[in-house]
């Protein structure tokens, strides 16, 4: 009897902490929540189009990286922007995509898409099994912890070359094909990722204005109150980062199918910085801001290449600067700044 009262005053609480998020955000996500949806409604047949504006060529590969490194994005902007926690491990998990897909392929004879399914299933049990550990940690410890897993990553793909080729990488990777139509080509490649990516964030916009997106920026703001309120804390933390790591790893196998290479920069420490730069940019709560941010870094390395000695450097001083000027977001910074011009000038014309 005093469990079933214990299990009914906890589903009590869970149901009030909802009610609190739904009555909280109900003002304030609904018009943001119709926006994303109408701006993903136009954006989406747009983005499908766009080829045959840019035609088959260099333009169209280096759409096709946007979109592999967007979905990256998309799930570290969820785990930082609306979970709260600092993860440097996503090159890691983007790394365990890149390399167990193609190893299946080649080692056991697997079809790419059964490949990319079985990869998926190891690394949502990888994140399963170090989320429930360094997730008892918080802030600079947590980004330490996961930086640490990053660096065992990069590590074990170097010492095993046995497996993962070592430094020489793996190649002869095969296409994804479905049926008897192989995706091996730039342009057939680009409205397959692009239709994926665009999926993926109609995803995240529903999760995060969801009942589930309430309870996880109620957690973001102050964990112990959730906890107050019967939310399962760790639970919901550890789905979180499963799912952002899911994402991080099926980009990863999407990339090593797309070049039909890899090799032990796809988990590179340098990797993670510029995914972090990225969300930085775009903006910590910008699911669109994420992928804005990586079209402006892609596009960046286009042109830094005779600046390769000196591009740690550059994004190093970039990411200091937007963490004192922007601590937000770079994008989101703008568009602060954008309303409170638009305020000042209405106040303006009234006087």
């Amino acid at each position: 009897m005093e469990a079933v009262n214990r299990k009914i005053t906890k589903s009590a609480s869970t149901s009030t902490l909802e009610g609190l998020m739904q009555s909280k955000d109900s003002s304030v996500t609904q018009e943001p929540l119709d926006k994303d949806k109408l701006a993903w409604v136009l954006i989406t047949p747009s983005i499908l189009f766009l080829p045959l504006v840019l035609g088959d060529g260099y333009y169209i590969n280096v759409m096709n990286f946007i979109a592999i490194y967007s979905i990256v994005a998309l799930g570290l902007c969820l785990l930082l922007g609306y979970g709260g926690q600092l993860s440097i491990s996503h090159s890691a998990f983007f790394a365990i995509g890149a390399y167990v897909s193609p190893i299946i392929c080649l080692r056991y004879g697997l079809h790419p898409l059964v490949a990319i399914v079985l990869s998926q299933g190891i690394a949502a049990i990888a994140a399963w099994g170090i989320g429930a550990v360094v997730l008892r940690l918080k802030g600079h410890y947590l980004a330490i912890a996961t930086l640490s897993f990053t660096i065992i990553i990069e590590v074990l793909i170097r010492e095993l070359d046995w497996l993962t080729g070592g430094l020489e990488g793996l190649s002869s990777i095969p296409p994804i094909s479905l049926g008897g139509f192989l995706i091996d080509s730039d342009w057939r490649f680009y409205f397959i990722i692009w239709s994926v990516v665009m999926l993926l964030l109609l995803f995240g916009l529903n999760l995060v204005n969801s009942r589930v997106g309430r309870i996880f920026r109620a957690i973001r703001e102050a964990e112990d109150i959730a906890s107050l309120f019967g939310a399962d804390v760790k639970k919901y933390k550890v789905k979180l980062f499963i799912l952002s790591s899911v994402y991080a790893s099926f980009a990863g196998s999407l990339y090593a199918h797309y070049i039909n290479f890899v090799c032990p920069a796809a988990g590179s420490i340098m990797f993670a910085i510029e995914i972090i730069l990225v969300i930085a940019i775009g903006g910590y709560t910008l699911l669109w801001g994420a992928m804005l941010g990586v079209a402006f870094i892609t596009i960046l390395n286009e042109y830094l290449v005779a600046l390769a000695e000196y591009k740690r450097t550059i994004y190093g001083l970039a990411l200091i600067l937007t963490m004192l000027f922007f601590p937000n977001g770079v994008l989101q910074g703008f568009k602060d700044f954008a309303r409170i011009l638009v305020q000042s000038l209405k106040k303006g014309a009234r006087t």
